[in-house]
């Protein structure tokens, strides 16, 4: 008896680290962006919050946050842009 409720919990553990393992990487996961899905989902995300959109703006970032030129935001590229956001010199 002691044998089986052993391997039930392993067998639980090893289902939930195979569930962490996985985490961030299925259907929802964030994939590469081209310029034009880009400026989509900016444009959608502006609506949805009532503020205005600027197409050339949003390009802008865009170039910026290609770190590699290949014409694609991954990911990776998306939170190195992020890093610096807002850590300006603070005013007195």
């Amino acid at each position: 008896m002691k044998k089986w409720i052993a391997v039930a919990l392993i067998v639980c553990v090893a289902g939930f680290v195979q569930a962490a393992e996985k985490k961030g990487k299925g259907k929802h996961a964030p994939k590469p962006q081209t310029c034009e899905q880009f400026v989509a989902a900016a444009q959608k995300k502006a609506e949805k919050d009532g503020k205005d959109f600027d197409k050339a703006k949003c390009e802008k970032m865009f170039a910026k946050l290609d770190a590699d030129s290949d014409g694609t935001v991954t990911p990776e590229e998306r939170k190195a842009g992020q890093k610096g956001k807002g850590k300006g010199k603070k005013k007195k």
